[in-house]
């Protein structure tokens, strides 16, 4: 069973800065600075795009769940840095909020990601980052740095699933494309980068990042519960010993 505590969320302050590619180290360095000790009430991704114009572009998101003139001072030294070339921020309905990219991921399109914690965004990192956007192979693809914070690192501690409390940031590498038969070289793209940010990463990942199994390795599940693994597998082998519990990121039952 499961029980949920449920909070009201109507008007936020959200929207996006957008930056020329060529200013991203500046851009993700402020950026680092920015979102240090940050209010919980701060939602945000820092990450690389090709706008509609086919110019690469840095852009920042940001989401404020408070009262709107708090938030516009808490955002305001992210939208002065720059300054950017675009500023979208303003009060949006959360409805309006969870729909507003659908758009851009229509049905049918090809798309893969891979994933990393950070626990810090250090200036190696950050060059790793900007040279791998520099070598996309797709203009669908892009780069996200996901802000982790607030319960996601005090929470429940050893006795939640989920157990990456040191990470910072969730690094989302995802390539998408039209054609089924240029899968190669973008899902290559995406494994390169991912493998050469690895020595910067937490070594653990979202669960609902990872791949199919088959493709990305039962490590990859292990390494998304990290230490809560053992226990989960105890519970795996005591309550479903059959593994009829199976489509998801699987645990499989060792009994």
């Amino acid at each position: 069973s499961f029980e949920y505590q449920l909070h009201p969320v109507d008007t936020l302050l959200v929207g996006m800065v957008l930056h020329p590619i060529g200013k991203a180290r500046e851009v993700f360095r402020f950026y680092r600075d920015f979102i240090d000790g940050c209010p919980d009430e701060l939602t945000s991704i820092a990450g690389m795009i090709t706008g509609e114009d086919g110019d690469a572009v840095v852009a920042v998101l940001l989401c404020y769940n408070g009262d709107l003139d708090e938030g516009r001072q808490v955002l305001a030294p992210m939208r002065d840095f720059g300054p950017p070339l675009v500023d979208t921020i303003g009060p949006l309905p959360y409805t309006t909020l969870q729909s507003m990219l659908d758009a851009n991921n229509p049905e049918g399109r090809q798309n893969y990601e891979k994933a990393h914690f950070f626990a810090a965004l250090s200036d190696e990192a950050i060059e790793e980052l900007i040279d791998g956007f520099s070598r996309i192979t797709s203009p669908k693809s892009m780069l996200a740095l996901q802000q982790v914070g607030g319960e996601m690192q005090r929470g429940a501690g050893a006795d939640a699933a989920y157990s990456h409390r040191d990470a910072l940031y969730n690094l989302v590498i995802f390539t998408a494309w039209e054609d089924p038969g240029e899968s190669e070289v973008h899902i290559k793209w995406a494994r390169d980068l991912w493998a050469a940010l690895e020595p910067y990463s937490t070594g653990g990942v979202y669960v609902n990042d990872i791949g199919r199994e088959s493709e990305e390795g039962a490590e990859q599940i292990q390494s998304a519960f990290g230490a809560a693994y053992p226990r989960l597998l105890e519970l795996k082998n005591k309550y479903d010993p059959t593994n009829l519990f199976r489509h998801n990121q699987n645990i499989r039952p060792t009994l």
